[in-house]
């Protein structure tokens, strides 16, 4: 097998083809048509929810969201429980890059989406955050930590970042060419437009440097991965000015901005040639979209009123181009995915795909089809000797949603302060929108029992929020939940009239109140405060008599007045639609159509979907003729439909017009291939056509992307007897749909598949959980508490103890006040059932990280227990050099010149115990619904990443201050097994001036609750 050639995969997001196909044909985009021309191109399906961070995480993985583990924009710090734009560390499988990397391939990878902190890949990676002014032109502009790898390069990529104030007029006219004429005091877009090409043009800066330093053999590489976020930010921006003008949209800012749009795919195309010019003739080249963007009448004239809202102005289908020597000339790809991009790339280096991804290698591209070789999983592979597959440590990564609850059940259970009112509402509201995005992804799976619990869940923390409500619905429909559609439909209902009536009530309340603000500033001649620079001064309705002047008004009100009014608001057309669904859902097919029908005045980009429904209405009526038409009037909008050719091909196949069925079901699944009921249709249609082969084909497809498909099975069946004469496959095939139709029944009535043994053991085994098993890392020898020898006396240090809650941290407390050494302790937190001998707790060390730890310099000679989540926080070296763990906490500075000596005893206990321990101390403190948020394997997750992270934090102070920390690892088992030994190690530890039988008699091996429990296999 030949050698394969590089790879340079180029992202535009957001690109779509009805803006490229003028272009091109006009002439407008010669590099693109060069390549187009020379490869092949096609449709690049997307997945739902359609945001750009789940999208092109799904592209580098092959993966759905829920098993990538990205799932928005931002995320909740785990540690501060403040808001943070999303980063990798969240990601939970690996990359092309990593596992091209393990395979000793080299790797570049700029500005994907996310790829902050910079993972340590063989090659070169300049994270999402590289190109992002963050300072003004006349003021310093330091790269962020971990933004590239190796870090040594960073001041030569830094260079090449562009400042929007260093582009120069003619550059803007180019875009604007109107610039000159602009207010820019007033008009904010043109310094946007300004931002989005500086931009784009820093991250292509970055890239075309790495490429151009090929020629050094310290900078070879096999895959080179570029990400450009451009296109999307011009027509968030300015796809609304874009031709053919809308009403809504003045003359005067459609002849200033309608060639925006234009300009910015033109300078992608410029910057593609610069790409294709450095990575050499012998490279294959990928260029995809994660999805498009409605240039035409299906832009949406109004947003919805959540987060991710803009995501309406996406278009379900981006772009795919391929060229290169192995790469068919001149042809089109149908059914392409973004899921399958990653094992395209892998095949290419004929490297195997992983079974658990969800695409599948597009061979049709190749010019000799390749061999497809599989693995169950490359995160279960190991890198081979030599290489390294450049991914974070997984102590660093992180589930935010599951990290966050963890925080939130260690102040339930106590052991920190509450988070400051505003970050803990705003990390409570990021996690919902996580799990909204994780219920879209399960739906769009059609895992719809996992969608829908996760949607009723999000609707009884935020009832107000009627989306969830409404994807409820959706989804208990797929699943035929007939009765408790109709109950969530009512409560949808009910509660939108009920919210609506508030905020109508608290927008008249918001608008009295800023009309006397304004007459108060009037009359005391004092005008009101002018929004901040950059904000939109664009009025948000008119009103009778007094008009607000919105100019004047901050962002927050504005934000605030735009909301209520969204809540203000009552769609009945919406409802027309749910219901509608709902009586063809019940077989009330006349009372759908005429309902559907009342909703018909909706915005354009949601006609498609409704005509979609009376089209499916009409055929169960046995209408295929009016059906044909309604799913006709839907492909007029967007002929990029498979939903809608599926249901023409079903109307052709109602009329017996079995070569039209054929041509509009092959049509659906060659826009989205993953699509069994188009195979199934196509292969009913071709056997009654007399093609046998293609029938089988098109069958066999069907089964392969859905086993349980009783239609298909019976269709095969037919095909096997009727054009084979082969009686026996005909039987077996018609068996399997007699188990498929039981198997839907089972799942129909709420009844699950049990989980198999090797699932249960590969979810939740104690075992290889406990700290002391060859699955958990071994902790570092200097752990052992050889360090002490090297500190100052007892009397001079600080002794801290240690540990995840409930790990045993109170008992060892107990000891040291029986050995005679000082507790720190206000005792404020009684002993109770929990921990009926006492907590030995100071409250002050719940505010570390909020206040500053002075008190620490009075600590020395006394014990104190922090438990290990707020070990970060301690100052770990002289007074006036940063504290913590160096990785973003801000510098504390103790009052004193004296160096702080830290003992440290740190608690280990099966994480499997500690997660029950937690639990029923939850259950016993009255708080069992906080502990039913988080699943057990989820919470063990969890505490084993912080507990890696401690033993990671400790051992970076060992190594960086050995003259100031000493780590005792004790086991929390073996102190209760044999408390004199325990006691003697402690003794030791802490200097030999305790009494050591009393440490050892302080133990009660009684209140040893939680015992280990065995899982049934």
């Amino acid at each position: 097998m030949s050698s394969p050639n590089k790879l340079l995969l180029v992202g535009w997001d957001a690109a779509d083809w009805k803006s490229i196909s003028p272009l091109v044909d006009a002439g407008k985009m010669p590099i693109l048509q060069r390549l187009i021309e020379n490869g092949v191109m096609g449709n690049l399906a997307t997945i739902q929810p359609v945001l750009s961070p789940m999208l092109w995480t799904s592209i580098a993985t092959g993966k759905r969201p829920f098993k990538h583990g990205i799932h928005g924009f931002s995320e909740p710090d785990p540690h501060t429980g403040k808001i943070r734009p999303i980063t990798n560390l969240s990601r939970k499988t690996k990359a092309l890059w990593n596992i091209l990397c393990q395979n000793g391939l080299r790797t570049n990878v700029v500005g994907w989406w996310p790829s902050h902190p910079a993972e340590p890949v063989d090659g070169v990676m300049v994270s999402n955050h590289f190109h992002r002014a963050v300072a003004a032109l006349d003021r310093p502009w330091p790269l962020r930590p971990g933004t590239v790898h190796p870090p040594e390069l960073g001041g030569s990529l830094a260079a090449m970042r562009v400042h929007p104030g260093e582009l120069e007029g003619d550059l803007l006219r180019l875009f604007v060419p109107g610039a000159p004429q602009i207010d820019q005091e007033k008009d904010k877009r043109l310094a946007t437009c300004a931002k989005i090409i500086a931009e784009a043009a820093g991250i292509h800066a970055a890239a075309t440097w790495i490429l151009s330093e090929k020629g050094n053999p310290g900078y070879k590489w096999d895959f080179m991965a570029v990400y450009y976020d451009a296109i999307d930010h011009f027509c968030h921006a300015f796809m609304r000015y874009h031709p053919p003008k809308q009403d809504r949209v003045s003359k005067e800012d459609f002849d200033l901005y309608n060639g925006v749009v234009e300009a910015g795919y033109r300078y992608h195309d410029l910057m593609l040639g610069t790409l294709l010019h450095l990575a050499g003739e012998d490279t294959t080249v990928i260029l995809i979209s994660d999805h498009g963007f409605h240039p035409d009448a299906l832009r949406p004239l109004q947003l919805p009123n959540e987060p991710a809202g803009p995501a309406a102005e996406h278009r379900p289908f981006g772009i795919f181009v391929a060229c290169g020597p192995d790469i068919r000339k001149d042809d089109l790809v149908f059914g392409a995915s973004i899921l399958d991009v990653a094992p395209t790339v892998l095949t290419h280096f004929h490297l195997p795909v992983g079974q658990d991804m969800d695409g599948r290698p597009l061979l049709s591209l190749f010019r000799e089809e390749p061999a497809v070789r599989y693995v169950a999983s490359w995160d279960a592979i190991l890198p081979r000797a030599g290489c390294s597959s450049g991914e974070h440590p997984p102590e660093a990564r992180l589930d935010p949603v599951e990290s966050s609850e963890a925080l939130a059940q260690l102040v339930a259970l106590g052991y920190i302060d509450e988070p400051d009112t505003d970050a803990a509402k705003a990390s409570r509201d990021t996690i919902g929108e996580l799990q909204y995005n994780v219920a879209r992804a399960y739906a769009d799976a059609q895992r719809h029992h996992e969608a829908a619990a996760l949607f009723e869940s999000l609707w009884n923390d935020w009832p107000e929020e009627s989306r969830y409500g409404v994807h409820l619905f959706h989804s208990q429909l797929a699943l035929g939940y007939l009765a408790a559609a109709r109950s969530t439909l009512e409560r949808v209902r009910s509660r939108k009239q009920e919210y609506a009536l508030t905020a109508a009530r608290e927008l008249k309340e918001l608008r009295e109140s800023l009309l006397e603000k304004q007459r108060e500033a009037k009359a005391n001649g004092n005008p009101p405060q002018e929004a901040e620079a950059g904000e939109t001064t664009t009025p948000l309705g008119a009103e009778d008599g007094d008009r607000i002047d919105w100019e004047k008004c901050d962002r927050r009100t504005q934000h605030r007045w735009r909301k209520l009014q969204a809540q203000a608001r009552q769609n009945p057309l919406a409802f027309f639609y749910l219901e509608g669904c709902l009586l063809h859902a019940e077989g009330r097919y006349e009372e759908a159509v005429n309902l559907l029908q009342r909703a018909a005045g909706s915005e354009p980009h949601k006609l498609q979907s409704l005509y979609q429904k009376i089209g499916e209405t009409q055929l169960a009526l046995r209408q295929p003729d009016a059906a044909a038409e309604s799913f006709g009037k839907a492909l007029a909008f967007d002929g990029i439909n498979p939903a809608a050719r599926l249901g023409l091909a079903r109307a052709h196949f109602r009329r017996q017009r079995y070569a039209e069925t054929a041509a509009e079901a092959l049509a659906a699944s060659g826009q989205m291939f993953h699509n069994p009921p188009a195979h199934c249709l196509a292969g009913m249609a071709l056997h009654r056509l007399g093609r046998v082969a293609e029938a089988k084909m098109s069958l066999q497809n069907a089964l392969v992307q859905n086993p349980v498909y009783p239609a298909a099975h019976r269709a095969l069946a037919a095909v096997y007897q009727d054009g084979c004469g082969d009686w026996t496959t005909a039987a077996e095939h018609r068996r399997l749909a007699r188990e498929a139709r039981a198997r839907i029944r089972e799942w129909k009535s709420g009844g699950r598949p049990a989980e198999t043994k090797e699932e249960i053991a590969a979810r939740f085994i104690p075992g290889k959980l406990d700290p002391g098993s060859p699955g958990f890392a071994a902790p570092p020898a200097s752990f052992d508490g050889s360090g002490a020898s090297a500190l100052p006396p007892l009397a001079r240090c600080i002794t801290v103890v240690s540990g995840l809650p409930r790990s045993g941290t109170s008992m060892v407390m107990q000891m040291l006040h029986a050995g005679g050494l000082e507790i720190l302790t206000d005792h404020e937190r009684e002993a109770d059932e929990s921990n009926p001998r006492g907590y030995f707790e100071l409250e002050r060390v719940k505010s570390l990280g909020k206040e500053s730890p002075a008190w620490l310099a009075e600590a020395a000679g006394k014990a104190v227990k922090i438990v290990s989540p707020l070990l970060r926080c301690l100052p770990a070296v002289l007074h006036g050099v940063p504290s913590g763990t160096g990785e973003g906490v801000e510098e504390l500075r103790i009052p004193t010149l004296d160096p702080l000596f830290y003992r440290v005893l740190l608690l280990e206990r099966p994480l499997d115990e500690v997660a029950r321990s937690q639990s029923s101390m939850l259950e016993r403190l009255g708080k069992s619904d906080r502990a039913a948020r988080l699943a057990p394997q989820a919470l063990i997750r969890t505490l084993q990443r912080e507990f890696e992270q401690t033993r990671r934090l400790l051992g970076r102070w060992i190594e960086r201050r050995p003259e100031q920390v000493a780590v005792l690892s004790l086991s929390y088992h073996d102190t209760l097994a044999n408390p004199a030994a325990a006691a003697k190690k402690i003794h030791a530890f802490l200097g030999g001036s305790l009494d050591e039988a009393a440490m050892a008699a302080a133990i009660d091996s009684s209140l040893y609750r939680e015992r280990p429990q065995r899982i049934p296999c």
